[in-house]
């Protein structure tokens, strides 16, 4: 039987069989202060301009929780995103698993599994860092399902060996705020039969390993007769008292028609990270990124790297941020070098 024919039986029992207790609603998120300068010797490096900045920013999200007769708790969340409405979510959970209900939310993708950062990884603070945003290249970063409106069914807890969590997704039309007739059957956010797969396990105490994988077609079938679009990552960490290792390997391959307007074949990136918590409120990290990507014609490769130095300090609902970071090769530009700070004050609430 199919994964949706399979979501829509479960999604069905729950539904007509049961009825809800009353729950509660929550409101939680947080404000970001970040300011950043970035500065460049080379005269291949990306362009400053702005040069140091200031950004503030803000997320609500909206919660509500409760129970249904026969134990099933059932979750909503919505987020308020610098005033937009987005990351619409329901999930129902009982000893069967989780059914899941996401507007342009609930991705699952490994590409930064395991980070030990302090923050993040540095491809993940500031800039656009391994690429510029006019760069002609696609994304280097595996996409996954929460691009798209998806139904997703998680195994539950305890129920596989050695701690396997096993998730599938399927995408649908429709935005994150549609409502019913909104969007006709097909594809959404410019694609179709999105699939989204993740498998996670905890075989021993501090060891997690994990893989996901995506996949879509164009919403044109005219341009799903080259590559198919395909992306999928892997990750190891192993915690042992303060100390943490992490490491992750992620495969971006977009997809190409009969006309390929990209002239890469395919991106590579491996992500290393090391964490160490001086205390309960102090943790200092190393993280190192490393994106090859390899192109579909005889042509110079260079390899875009990141190198990030961070601290975060944390009391009660502040944390206190700070990293440093460099960036060789920026958009895979021989000499394209680069350098960041950043300062972050975040605010949770």
């Amino acid at each position: 039987m199919k994964i949706n024919k399979i979501l829509a039986t479960l999604l069905a029992t729950v539904l007509f069989s049961t009825a809800s207790i009353a729950g509660e609603i929550t409101v939680t998120g947080n404000a970001k202060a970040s300011l950043n300068t970035a500065g460049s010797d080379a005269t291949a490096g990306k362009s400053e301009a702005g040069g140091r900045t200031l950004a503030i920013e803000n997320e609500f999200v909206f919660g509500a929780s409760g129970e249904l007769d026969n134990g099933t708790t059932w979750k909503y969340s919505v987020q308020l995103d610098q005033g937009n409405i987005d990351d619409s979510a329901i999930t129902l959970t009982s000893g069967w698993g989780t059914i899941g209900l996401f507007g342009e939310a609930g991705g699952l993708n490994f590409k930064h599994g395991g980070s030990q950062n302090a923050i993040g990884y540095g491809s993940q603070i500031g800039s656009e860092g391994l690429q510029a945003a006019t760069t002609t290249l696609t994304a280097t970063d595996p996409t996954d399902i929460g691009g798209v409106n998806n139904i997703q069914f998680h195994t539950p807890a305890g129920l596989l060996p050695l701690g396997i969590v096993a998730k599938a997704a399927i995408g649908t039309s429709g935005s994150d705020t549609s409502k019913p007739g909104d969007s006709p059957i097909g594809g959404s956010g410019g694609v179709r039969d999105a699939r989204n797969y993740s498998i996670e396990a905890a075989p021993i105490d501090g060891l997690k390993i994990g893989a996901s994988y995506y996949t879509d077609k164009p919403a044109v079938d005219a341009n799903a007769k080259g590559q198919d679009h395909e992306d999928g990552a892997y990750y190891v960490s192993y915690a042992f008292g303060n100390f943490g290792l992490g490491y992750s390997k992620a495969y971006a391959a977009p997809n190409l028609g009969s006309t390929p307007s990209s002239t890469i074949n395919y991106y590579e990136t491996d992500s290393y990270s090391v964490g160490v918590k001086l205390n309960d409120a102090m943790s200092l990290s190393y993280g190192y990124e490393k994106s090859h990507a390899n192109k579909h014609e005889d042509a110079a490769e260079y390899d875009a790297k990141i190198a990030t130095i961070q601290s975060a300090y944390t009391m009660g609902g502040m944390t206190l941020a700070a990293a440093y970071k460099t960036i060789d090769n920026a958009d895979y530009v021989q000499n394209a070098d680069q350098t960041e700070a950043h300062l972050i004050l975040t605010l949770a609430f």
